[in-house]
């Protein structure tokens, strides 16, 4: 009974064989990849994790760095290419275009950054603006502090509405999160926020001179507008928050669990922030000793 199963079952093999032209003992045979292509599978299987894990925000340079990081070797055009073949495609980067801001300050303080090269030191030189967060219920608005050398975001601030108080309250906790800076030029555009009164108290008793953009020059301020470009199109892709709750706890995570302690920005060498920073206090102690 056996035997003739058997047999039937090489005459049926032999006719689809025969049909689709093709040896019989392709159907013995169990492809096994080559070292080669099982060491691109491992590879790419590597590169998905990292962008999957970074949200589709880390195009084949930085992941370049992570995987070099994590010890593995492979090259930016090898990372390009299997990217490519399995269809990781990084949230698109716009050319960023920095907007004229000339604000309602009265007496808008000097650009004391004109003709400056940019620290080389963390808490020399704080910058800050305000950005519009669109949630399905309205407006929401943004104001930063950023640390000019590492680009850290050190303090932010989300509320419903532009008083001086939201410039307030970002600064206050900058204060807070790292050391009290000596002589350190703080810097934004001429929003009414920023030459209010209640704001330049507070810059002048925490030892800060104060520097603004100069009238219809964009690019004053270009580093501050930039990271507003960057978490809008990486969080946001043209959409909007849900609501203020919504906002709040997202841009958190972004900013303090993404941003500062893990994206890899190019301008530092594609370290993250804090890490920058903390290479560059190492080396100032080192430096003293």
């Amino acid at each position: 009974m056996i035997l003739e199963i058997q047999e039937k079952t090489e005459a049926s093999l032999r006719k689809i064989c025969a049909t689709l032209r093709t040896a019989r003992s392709s159907f013995y045979h169990t492809a096994k990849p080559s070292p080669l292509e099982h060491s691109e599978i491992e590879a790419g299987d590597q590169i998905e994790n990292i962008f999957k894990r970074h949200r589709g925000r880390y195009g084949h340079r930085r992941i370049w760095r992570q995987m070099a990081e994590e010890g593995v070797v492979c090259s930016p055009r090898k990372i390009r290419r299997i990217m490519k073949k399995r269809g990781l495609r990084a949230i698109a980067p716009k050319n960023f275009i920095p907007k004229t801001s000339d604000g309602k300050a009265l007496k808008p303080a000097p650009n004391l950054l004109a003709q400056r090269p940019l620290p080389s030191e963390p808490n020399q030189v704080w910058t800050a603006d305000i950005t519009y967060i669109p949630t399905t219920g309205g407006w929401l608005y943004l104001a930063v502090v950023m640390d000019l050398c590492t680009r850290k975001i050190l303090g932010w601030k989300l509320a419903d509405h532009m008083r001086s108080q939201l410039v307030l309250e970002a600064f206050h906790q900058a204060l807070g999160s790292t050391e009290t800076p000596q002589s350190a030029i703080f810097h934004s555009d001429r929003g009414s926020q920023y030459g209010s009164k209640a704001f330049r108290d507070a810059l002048e008793q925490a030892g800060f001179s104060q520097s603004m953009s100069a009238r219809s020059n964009p690019y004053d301020n270009a580093w501050t507008e930039s990271f507003f470009g960057t978490l809008k199109r990486e969080m946001l892709q043209n959409g909007s928050f849900q609501c203020f709750q919504d906002a709040h706890t997202e841009i958190f995570e972004y900013i303090n669990g993404y941003y500062n302690t893990h994206r890899k920005h190019s301008s530092l060498d594609y370290m993250s922030p804090a890490r920058f920073e903390r290479k560059s206090f190492t080396s100032n102690m080192a430096l003293g000793a």
